[in-house]
């Protein structure tokens, strides 16, 4: 999906979230809401899959770190990775990767997903990453330490596979029938 698709989706659900969060603040009576849905990335042939670059490589450091206005815990991780191999897509050198991260009070990054590695300077790692941003650089989609030979096969094997993404389904909807409190 290209970016663009992907700003209009977000942009779609952060308008919808809004406005049934006004109606559950402003209204009496019972609403559902729902989430939006992204491809599954629980193994790495999902990841793979769905990724149209996949590389091994070694981040280069420095990194920055850009914080959410909103909350300056959770923001933008960039870092520069060295690539050594190309396991899919077009043959790469450097790329510049921006990752969604959440920063510890130790300074360091978090993630939930285990596939969704914080990328650390002198770290190696194999990155399934996104198509170009506006600025030139590129979104991580997954991300997980390769440290040696076991790893680099793992991945290769992964995009090997050409696994067929299942359609995603959103059974999550949570409806909320109390009133709001008035307070």
């Amino acid at each position: 999906m290209r970016n663009r698709s992907w700003i209009t989706i977000a942009a779609v659900g952060l308008v919808l979230t809004a406005g049934t969060g006004a109606y559950v603040l402003t209204a009496d009576g019972e609403v559902a809401v729902s989430s939006l849905c992204t491809p599954p990335a629980s193994t790495p042939e999902y990841v793979a899959a769905y990724a149209p670059t996949v590389v091994i490589g070694t981040v280069a450091g420095p990194t920055r770190y850009t914080p959410d206005t909103g909350d300056p815990s959770t923001g933008v991780h960039v870092a520069t990775l060295t690539v050594e191999k190309t396991l899919k897509g077009p043959q790469q050198r450097d790329l510049d990767l921006s990752q969604s991260v959440t920063r510890t009070a130790q300074g360091t990054y978090t993630t939930a997903e285990p596939l969704y590695q914080p990328l650390v300077t002198g770290q190696r790692y194999a990155v399934a990453v996104l198509d170009r941003t506006q600025d030139g650089g590129r979104w991580v989609w997954g991300a997980e330490r390769a440290p040696d030979e076991a790893a680099d096969e793992r991945w290769t094997a992964a995009v090997d596979a050409r696994a067929i993404l299942p359609t995603a389904t959103c059974d999550d909807t949570h409806t909320i029938t109390a009133p709001p409190d008035p307070g």
